[in-house]
């Protein structure tokens, strides 16, 4: 069993005015640590990551620094597999010959077993360890609320959720195009491949010039790529939780001998950004260089980027929605794309950057009906181009947003065509939140 040491004190149900400024302070530090902005420094971040392997009694990997997730993502995932077809000799997926199940499996083994121990070991024996099991329920409740909600709230959304999408979207889309090509008809291969970023591509064709190099498949490095999220962690993005367990020791007095090893832990948080771990390597990502939130940190940039690192890779967002870059950097939608876009929260959103005033003025707009509840909304008929006259309903949602609803042209009336959303009849209709 731990021996723990601590400061006595009286579990904590709540928390006084006097913790609450302590905590505020602390949560505040983690949170301006999850919207850094500066490079990382190698000769302080090195250290830190053979700290952390050295903690889950591992060898000290190679480190390598690169300058953007996305570039962290396929390199591991490139690494790993290289890796695993020599330790295996996997003659067939360096030929080509095995896909499906045999390749799956593959994967797997090759960004997953291979650094199970690199990241739960690592993680679990420098942190669950040594605060869980030592802390009342009472006291941890209420750390977690002041600390871990306090600097989620400030960070997640514009720093780990939007960075991890991204990286998804990057790796999966790379990986789809050289698979399809790989095991479906010309055509779709085609098809796909005229869909995708100039990126996803330029990464396809990396991964075929590093597979005809090294020996490996070039479709079983992109899959390790897309499965990147198995070997990886947040660093810096990862604050919220470093800041709930750091509360245990700097504001609570809680002194464990697991600590040490906590220790570890937090420098990688307070040194680097997201990095994938491996038992031979571990390759972290620098920060961006620039994170722009808006007054409820989300992300959202009306002229560029909410996001870029030192390399040009970039994210774009409207009030936490992620949008094309375009739409801010001087190729605006038109009127037709903000009120037809697919998924509802980018149409919002370009309705938003449109401008409803300059949408309804493109489309000699009219309104049909209009509801004293903005909840309910007003019901606007506008002439699409090559589609002809459509009806929306323009409705403010419970959080202050708004958006256009495409609804059926025999719809006459605001509260109709609101109930219609829900598919009910008026009659039946008692208007709620939209949320």
């Amino acid at each position: 069993m731990t021996n723990i040491v601590r400061t006595p004190r009286k579990a904590l149900g709540g928390i006084t005015e006097a913790e609450k400024v302590v905590l505020d302070a602390h949560a505040a530090k983690w949170t301006t640590n999850a919207l850094r902005t500066d490079p990382v420094d190698p000769d302080r971040l090195v250290p830190a990551i053979k700290s952390l392997y050295a903690a889950a009694d591992m060898k000290a990997p190679r480190v390598v620094i690169v300058p953007s997730p996305v570039v962290m993502a396929f390199a591991g995932g490139f690494a790993a597999a290289i890796l695993w077809a020599r330790k295996n000799n996997a003659k067939a997926l360096r030929d080509g010959l095995a896909f499906g199940s045999a390749t799956g499996a593959a994967t797997y083994a090759a960004t997953y077993a291979a650094t199970e121990a690199a990241t739960g070991a690592a993680t679990y024996a420098a942190t669950d360890a040594a605060t869980y099991a030592a802390t009342e329920a009472a006291t941890r409740a209420a750390t977690r609320a002041a600390t871990d909600a306090a600097t989620y709230a400030a960070t997640e959304a514009a720093t780990e959720a939007a960075t991890r999408a991204a990286t998804y979207a990057a790796t999966y889309a790379a990986t789809e195009a050289a698979t399809g090509a790989a095991t479906y008809a010309a055509t779709e291969a085609a098809t796909r491949a005229a869909t995708y970023a100039a990126t996803d591509e330029r990464f396809a064709s990396l991964a075929l010039a590093i597979g005809a190099e090294f020996g490996a498949n070039p479709v079983f490095m992109l899959r390790c790529a897309s499965n990147w999220s198995r070997m990886y962690q947040g660093g810096n993005m990862w604050s919220a939780w470093a800041c709930y367990l750091a509360a245990f020791r700097d504001v609570i007095g809680l002194v464990l001998p697991e600590h040490e090893k906590f220790s570890a832990w937090e420098s990688c948080a307070i040194e680097g950004g997201f990095r994938v771990m491996h038992e031979e390597f571990c390759i972290v990502s620098d920060r961006p260089e620039i994170i722009k939130i808006d007054a409820e940190n989300r992300p959202h940039c009306e002229n560029g980027p909410s996001h870029r690192w030192r390399d040009g890779w970039a994210l774009y967002h409207w009030h936490g929605v992620s949008i094309p870059g375009e739409w801010v950097t001087g190729n605006p939608p038109s009127a037709k794309d903000a009120l037809t876009w697919p998924n509802i929260e980018q149409r919002r959103a370009a309705c938003e950057i449109v401008g409803w005033a300059n949408i309804l003025r493109e489309l000699d707009a009219r309104v049909i009906d209009e509801d004293g509840d903005p909840e309910i909304g007003t019901l606007v008929e506008a002439h699409i181009p090559d589609s002809g006259p459509e009806r929306f309903l323009v409705v403010r949602c419970g959080t202050g947003r708004q958006f256009a609803l495409p609804v059926p042209r025999e719809m006459k009336t605001a509260i109709q065509s609101n109930a219609w959303t829900y598919g009910l009849n008026p009659a039946e209709f008692t208007p709620e939140v939209r949320t």
